[in-house]
């Protein structure tokens, strides 16, 4: 790769592009106040405070962010998930390249057992840049199915489903080493959550073949905003302090067409290029 394309990375890494929607998250309204985003470590601990900065080519997380991500071990390529909880604060998931959330415990070596074993403590969960073609049936990314969070044995029986929202029975279907969401149900399902190809999905596995699902509504080409349904509304803690709202880093993910007539793979890994978060 040549060195603009270092030098791409090395500034993403050195600061993180944002939106301007984003940006007023961390807007105090003080005029002439630096502006600050603070972010809660997936470790539990005290907000990091990154300075808010902006230039010609909009805003972005300047000073601070690069010791977060170094902390973090955050590299090239990963998805960020910013939740917005409280003014000027939020918190942070993170995805590799797979689509996966990422075990940040296998990379950090500064913190204490404890801290990390809190990392570790999220729910399996990945990211999907949803297509068109997933009304018929969508795969769970790879990488997913190698970390074993759904056994085998589930994987195995007759009929497999997966459950969504404890009345929607999605069949699960394979193909080799793959594994789709597949069925009647699943068209079904999907058009009730009224999607398209403008948004990103979220899926959670809470065990016993039981998901969740999110979905997420593009601001621009780089960031996703969380559209939250009444029924995610009522599940939301009681006690939150402010409408909580998400962005998300992602590429999009172009068509591909195979010289063999076949239906693409559509979970590939993003080239380098693609990759907008860092």
């Amino acid at each position: 790769m040549g060195s603009s394309g270092n030098y791409g990375m090395r500034t993403k890494m050195q600061q993180m592009r944002i939106n301007d929607e984003t940006a007023r998250w961390f807007d105090t309204g003080d005029r002439g106040a630096e502006h600050k985003a603070h972010i809660m470590s997936p470790f539990g601990k005290k907000p990091w405070g990154i300075t808010v900065g902006r230039d010609s080519n909009g805003s972005f997380l300047g000073d601070g962010w690069p010791q977060f991500v170094a902390v973090h071990g955050i590299g090239v390529g990963c998805y960020l998930v910013f939740k917005h909880v409280l003014r000027g604060t939020v918190t942070l998931k993170v995805f590799d390249d797979g689509f996966v959330i990422k075990p940040f415990g296998l990379t950090i070596t500064v913190l204490s057992p404890a801290e990390i074993e809190n990392a570790f403590a999220r729910k399996p969960q990945f990211i999907v840049p949803f297509q068109t073609s997933f009304k018929e049936k969508m795969p769970i990314p790879p990488e997913f199915l190698r970390r074993g969070y759904i056994s085998e044995e589930d994987l195995s029986r007759p009929k497999p489903a997966a459950i969504f929202s404890t009345s929607w029975h999605v069949d699960l279907e394979k193909d080799g080493p793959n594994v789709f969401f597949a069925g009647p149900l699943w068209p079904k399902f999907l058009e009730h959550k009224n999607l398209s190809e403008t948004h990103v999905l979220l899926i959670k596995y809470h065990g016993r073949m039981t998901f969740s699902l999110e979905t997420y509504g593009h601001g621009n080409n780089e960031h996703i905003e969380e559209e939250t349904s009444s029924s995610q509304q009522s599940e939301q803690s009681p006690g939150a302090q402010s409408q909580e709202e998400e962005h998300v880093s992602t590429p999009k993910t172009p068509k591909r067409k195979r010289k063999d007539g076949r239906k693409p793979n559509n979970f590939r890994a993003p080239k380098q290029e693609d990759k907008v978060c860092l």
